[in-house]
């Protein structure tokens, strides 16, 4: 059933979304046949597309990864950091990104650099958030347990804290990669000029010629994107914390 049941959805979706369509103009809103053939006239430019997007959201994930999963270490390690950076990461997530988006443009000129940064920056605090909370959730009696036996602080980090808060911080994978993707079209909606090509730029060339087809293809090429890097992060938590953890069930 559990694989059953998505298909069902999806085959209701596409239904719903057929009939739909066929009582309007394929301007507004072109069938899933017109999206199809989009996709497959432009097969070549949507792939490139496709592949660029993709490579500046896993840049900005990893970027945002370093900083974020670095930021909690630190927290962890110097109190006084915490409670003094954390606001202005708290700051920096509540700014929408379309607002930072010109800036970076001004900053780092138009191309990739734009798409990826804003994709490290929506990403970032999910992170950081997840990986503060899970490095604090070790049971405080195992932790005086390794303390007793003389471990120092990066054994305690290593071989206890780490594997306590793994499932926490892949929770907050399962947002950010999602996210990641999101601050990369931003990224390229503002700061992409057509080199390279893009999905973010696609879409706004594809809607401004009135071709709704590719524009829905390019939307959806984005949704595989973001979901096949969710399924890479399922698949680290099944081999990483397996069936140890409720959280890998869920």
């Amino acid at each position: 059933m559990k694989r059953i049941a998505p298909l069902g959805a999806l085959a209701a979706a596409l239904a719903v979304w057929w009939a739909v369509s066929t009582q309007t103009s394929p301007l507004l809103l072109p069938s899933p046949a017109d999206v199809a053939e989009a996709a497959w006239t432009d097969r070549a430019r949507l792939a490139e597309a496709t592949w660029n997007t993709a490579l500046a959201s896993l840049a900005g994930l990893g970027i945002a990864s370093v900083f974020g999963v670095g930021g909690a270490v630190a927290f962890l390690r110097v109190r006084w950091l915490e409670a003094g950076f954390y606001p202005l990461a708290l700051l920096l997530q509540t700014v929408p990104i379309i607002a930072i988006a010109p800036l970076l443009v001004v900053w780092l000129g138009y191309g990739t650099p734009v798409a990826v940064t804003a994709a490290a920056i929506v990403c970032f605090f999910p992170i950081l958030t997840a990986g503060n909370l899970g490095l604090r959730s070790a049971d405080p009696a195992e932790v005086e347990l390794m303390r007793l036996y003389g471990a120092s602080w990066f054994q305690e980090l290593r071989l206890l804290r780490w594997w306590a808060g793994l499932p926490y911080l892949l929770t907050g994978y399962r947002t950010a990669v999602g996210l990641a993707v999101i601050g990369a079209i931003v990224g390229e909606f503002v700061g992409s000029n057509g080199q390279p090509a893009s999905l973010g730029n696609l879409v706004l060339r594809s809607a401004g010629a009135a071709n709704t087809g590719l524009t829905f293809a390019a939307i959806g090429a984005s949704t595989l994107v973001a979901l096949v890097l969710f399924g890479a992060v399922r698949l680290a938590e099944a081999r990483l914390i397996g069936r140890w953890h409720s959280g890998s069930r869920s």
